[in-house]
């Protein structure tokens, strides 16, 4: 990853913790179900919800329940190909 400006969220990560992983992305079929069995476990949350994102609905997991990266769950759109 490379920031887009000086002030970005990228650009304080990488000024902090240097060259390293951002996050991991992984796609679930069901993100609500997904996030559900997260907070059951005890993983914390950033989002409860999930949000719209680029290419389909999006939650994050926070760094803190997964050893320092942080993980993206992203449901698809429907009739899109993943990736």
């Amino acid at each position: 990853m490379q920031p887009t400006a000086d002030d970005t969220g990228v650009a304080r990560f990488l000024e902090s913790r240097g060259e390293g992983i951002h996050h991991i992305c992984l796609e679930v079929d069901d993100i609500e179900a997904a996030l559900k069995r997260l907070k059951a476990n005890g993983v914390p949350l950033i989002d409860r919800a999930p949000r719209q994102g680029a290419h389909g609905r999006v939650a994050f997991v926070h760094p803190k329940g997964m050893h320092g990266v942080l993980l993206e769950l992203v449901e698809h759109h429907t009739g899109t190909a993943a990736g």
